[in-house]
């Protein structure tokens, strides 16, 4: 009943602390809460409370090995030896779910046990303060200054991504077309004179669904073809007048601010605008993912090129890329089919994410895995995600 007891408390006190690490980060920065919103323990309360469920978790495993002890050496006991086992097996299991329902939980959880756990804690700071002290002198724990330290460290690496996004958001609405827009040399445009196999020639090498059409120059969009539009025209011959095809196109000036451009992108249902200057000349082309892009950053699909995928090349068998990207990109530069990795990849869609299929859990830096022909390393990672991977062919 002790061994119960005990348990039951390194229990609890395992849940708070799973509830209280999940409402430390768990708040977004754009909303501004106080702590009597939920509860935030203060640095030295968590340690207070660390130290006391690993002590209770510690007494109570000492407990259960003097009891297994004392039933292997008793003979008429000696069958039900398993039995401790069995428990603290099962203990494991229950302490692993209740960490996960105290962390699905956290804020309702912590709201609760705050008011009761806040004073204890303050009551016990002085002997967190005294072990701590000892800890650090004796090289067991590290000090203050260095683990606070290391959690800005990984606060700031799981927050940057929304502080891009953040900052997306903060400026979109002062961002110009002209900003954001497609340069005019890296329009992908067809003339209104082809004829209708050299304009599928050339869009078949472009990639793209949407395409403008001008007459004798760029300064004279007639219109924008749809690729779509084409599709029951596939079996015509090259004489098949594709011109009646086009839909008008959409022109904007330069200085249009884009949170009104997406207003109009959503209201005409138009996905592109052609940019225009002072005198009426094509500037650049502008797409709704173009502006998407401002906001959340670059969105690689499988058109773009691979240089725009952040990886490193180390021989012709060796790269490294970041754990976000997308598999679909991660076949293309390998040139590995985009089916290779179907059986294990699940609902996957980035490198991280086949790699937590892999190995059915968050695997640490270092891990190495392997699927047909290609073995992945982990280089760099986190709690929470896989940052770079290193890949060799085989």
């Amino acid at each position: 009943m002790i061994i119960i007891g005990i348990l039951a408390v390194s229990l609890l006190l395992s849940a708070l602390r799973a509830a209280y690490a999940v409402t430390s980060t768990s708040d977004a920065p754009w909303e501004r809460r106080s702590q009597t919103d939920y509860g935030v323990l203060e640095p030295v309360h968590k340690l207070t409370l660390s130290l006391f469920q690993r002590a209770s978790t510690l007494f109570a495993f000492l407990l259960v090995t003097r009891l297994f002890w004392v039933v292997a050496q008793d003979p008429t006991l000696s069958l039900y030896s398993w039995v401790p086992v069995l428990a603290l097996v099962v203990w494991l299991w229950i302490d692993a779910m209740v960490r996960y329902l105290a962390g699905r939980n956290a804020i309702s959880l912590t709201q609760k046990a705050t008011p009761i756990i806040r004073p204890i804690m303050k009551i016990l700071s002085p002997l967190s303060v005294a072990l701590t002290s000892w800890g650090t002198k004796w090289g067991i724990l590290l000090n203050e200054q260095a683990e606070s330290r290391g959690e800005r460290l990984e606060t700031d690496g799981d927050n940057e991504d929304e502080r891009e996004l953040l900052r997306g958001l903060a400026t979109f609405g002062q961002r110009a077309a002209r900003q954001a827009m497609q340069p005019r040399l890296n329009i992908t445009a067809v003339d209104i004179e082809l004829d209708f196999h050299e304009l599928m020639d050339k869009i078949n090498k472009s990639g793209y669904s949407r395409i403008p059409v001008y007459q004798d120059s760029l300064d004279s969009v007639e219109g924008i073809l749809y690729v779509k539009d084409l599709l029951p025209h596939l079996h015509r011959d090259e004489h098949f007048s594709w011109q009646k095809l086009l839909r008008k196109a959409y022109f904007i000036p330069e200085s249009k601010r884009l949170d009104d451009l997406m207003q109009e992108f959503q209201n005409r249902r138009v996905h592109m605008a052609v940019v225009v200057d002072e005198y009426g000349g094509t500037s650049g082309l502008i797409t709704l993912e173009d502006i998407i892009e401002e906001i959340f950053g670059d969105i690689n699909d499988e058109y773009d090129d691979a240089d725009e995928v952040n990886f490193t090349q180390v021989d012709d068998k060796t790269y490294i890329f970041e754990g976000k990207v997308l598999i679909n990109d991660f076949c293309r530069i390998l040139s590995l089919d985009s089916n290779y990795f179907e059986e294990v990849r699940g609902g996957s869609e980035s490198l991280g994410g086949l790699l937590l299929e892999l190995f059915s859990r968050l695997p640490l830096t270092g891990e190495q895995a392997t699927h047909r022909e290609v073995a992945f390393k982990v280089q760099s990672a986190d709690k929470k995600r896989i940052k770079k991977v290193r890949i060799q062919l085989g």
